[in-house]
């Protein structure tokens, strides 16, 4: 059982506005020290530049977009997207828990080659139509 206090893996990525473009370092500096202060650490950043959204927010069509990854409690998370919220210069921004087993390469070959093994890639597409059948359909 895990402890109560323990870091689990998670990965941040919010979208600046484009008119903020130049203060999304300050944004990132900022929101490392947030999670730092709190006793996690930030294992990683990338910043991915300015890209087109897939749909406007907030009437923008382009974003700076970056992506951290770091290893928190769910406290110091949900004070990170506290600060991120009260940030107007932030058009989205989404949290999520990876598994523990993702982060390590040799367990991820390992599942790689089980699913070979099983007789599926793992990447497996399916033809539109071939799925189940009505559900989607009107």
């Amino acid at each position: 059982m895990k402890e109560k206090n323990s870091l689990t893996l998670y990965e941040t990525i919010f979208i600046v506005r484009p008119d903020r473009g130049e203060e999304v370092k300050e944004f990132t500096d900022k929101f490392k020290k947030i999670i730092q202060d709190l006793g996690a650490e930030v294992n990683e950043v990338e910043e991915w530049g300015l890209r087109e959204l897939a749909y406007p927010i907030l009437k923008q069509r382009k974003g700076y977009y970056v992506l951290m990854r770091h290893r928190a409690t769910r406290g110091t998370v949900d004070e990170l997207e506290r600060h991120i919220k009260l940030n107007e210069g932030i058009l989205r921004y989404l949290t999520v828990r990876l598994d523990e087993e993702l982060d390590d390469p040799s367990t991820r070959a390992s599942k790689d080659s089980t699913r070979e093994a099983e007789g599926g890639s793992g990447t497996e597409m399916t033809e539109a139509g071939s799925g189940p059948q009505g559900v989607f359909e009107r």
